[in-house]
């Protein structure tokens, strides 16, 4: 396909989509202490409190992370020279001292690049876990091109302030060079990362509490880990699939990977599939295979409860439906599931989230 150009950027293969967003994830105020305490680092202890805020004073940061005043003044002060936060002095309408308005820079920014379903997305957040500048480029399936992942970097660079990190949630051609050349080109942190680690970093940014787990669930499952210790991911292999065994003792999988998300798709599949191979073999009836597929799902969700012991575990997956959801959960021992619908989870906010996460409250 013949590159077209937005500005002095060049880009490849489908069409650029744009869009200003406005996060639903922003964090609720009944979870912002939680947070609070989970950052070791004062100073990014102070500038979590201002992010979560508005017009706040030094008493208030003060009150909001139990730090000392004079760890609140240096700790203003260091994000003030960082140009992380934004500093004024007014005088009370009622006389007395000056009173000080701390804001975090609006421009600020943090990406965040996914894959998902044909479409390649890149958003930018602010410092407050907000989707705000956006655009997706539409993408075949399997590994991606190194040049895709580029060009939609430098795309949302030209519509957004530039990052302070970016997380990539993704699989590309020489992933590790892909990020130094990010790195390069953008001057900041680059961090690798999986779509169930995104989930859990929009979790996190929705409750508050680090101790969450995520499923996600395709032709394959992976399980990642969000704890006090950073974020880690287990590739907990691929789902069954009935094999059908020919006269001549071949066996053969009746379903593709393709296959195996329909049937998590529409929850119920009955078909017939036929194989040649010298001989034909057949399987009638799919009907109790979805169900056969839930019962895995809560064995790995079970698994992930008592090796892990997370407080949460969120599953999802583009074809993961309601029903299937609810089969999953009958079958379970564990009473901590959740449920993230496709449409909401904004795996490239979560990725952008990760980065603000794990480079700037860290």
């Amino acid at each position: 396909m013949r590159p077209f150009f937005l500005a002095d950027k060049t880009f490849f293969g489908g069409f650029l989509h744009f869009s200003t967003l406005s996060s639903r994830y922003n964090i609720r105020m009944g979870t912002n202490a939680k947070m609070i305490n989970s950052i070791k680092d004062n100073v990014a202890k102070v500038l979590f409190a201002v992010a979560m805020g508005e017009d706040l004073s030094k008493l208030e940061i003060k009150a909001r992370t139990g730090l000392s005043m004079s760890t609140v003044i240096s700790a203003v002060d260091r994000l003030v020279e960082r140009d992380l936060v934004t500093f004024s002095e007014e005088k009370s309408p009622h006389g007395g001292k000056m009173r000080s308005r701390i804001n975090v820079r609006p421009s600020a920014r943090a990406y965040g690049i996914s894959y998902r379903a044909g479409v390649l997305t890149a958003t930018a957040a602010d410092l407050k876990g907000e989707a705000r500048e956006s655009v997706s480029q539409e993408a075949e399936e399997g590994v991606l091109p190194v040049h895709s992942v580029l060009s939609l970097a430098l795309a949302l660079q030209n519509r957004a302030p530039d990052p302070l990190a970016i997380a990539l949630s993704l699989n590309c051609e020489n992933k590790e060079d892909v990020l130094k050349r990010l790195e390069d080109r953008l001057g900041v942190k680059a961090i690798s990362m999986t779509n169930t680690a995104a989930v859990c970093y929009l979790s996190l940014w929705e409750e508050g509490e680090k101790s969450i787990a995520a499923i996600g669930v395709g032709s394959g499952v992976k399980c990642a880990f969000l704890g006090e210790e950073g974020c880690r991911v287990i590739n907990l292999g691929a789902l069954p699939s009935p094999c059908l065994l020919t006269e001549g003792g071949t066996i053969l999988s009746a379903l593709s990977s393709f296959e195996v998300e329909e049937v998590l798709r529409r929850s119920s599949y009955r078909g017939r599939y036929f194989v040649q191979n010298g001989f034909p073999a057949e399987v009638k009836d799919l009907a109790e295979y979805s169900r056969a597929l839930a019962k895995t799902v809560a064995f790995l969700a079970n698994v992930a409860q008592i090796t892990l012991t997370p407080k949460k575990i969120v599953l999802f997956g583009d074809y993961f439906s309601e029903t299937f959801f609810a089969r999953v959960k009958d079958a379970a021992k564990t009473e901590n599931l959740a449920y993230l619908q496709a449409e909401r989870s904004d795996l490239a906010l979560g990725a952008a989230l990760c980065a603000l996460t794990e480079s700037v409250f860290s």
